[in-house]
């Protein structure tokens, strides 16, 4: 029985991988996982935030911890 990792579902919720990008799930923009700057969302998109958003670096960090937890 798998137990949910309830971080990674989280980011599940609002980004997709699609190959080597990172895409938003409502306005559907990509970013390469390797690009380091902040995610540009599509115009009018609602899940752009004041906020700079990095999904990539929230990846690496949930899957970090999650190794780091064995849970990997």
């Amino acid at each position: 029985m798998s137990v949910p990792y309830l971080p990674l579902e989280a980011w599940n919720k609002r980004w997709t991988l699609d190959g080597s990008e990172v895409r938003c799930l409502l306005c559907g923009s990509g970013q390469n996982l390797t690009q380091a700057g902040a995610f540009h969302h599509g115009f009018g998109c609602k899940a752009r935030t004041v906020e700079a958003q990095y999904p990539s670096r929230e990846l690496a960090t949930v899957l970090q911890e999650k190794i780091r937890l064995g849970l990997f």
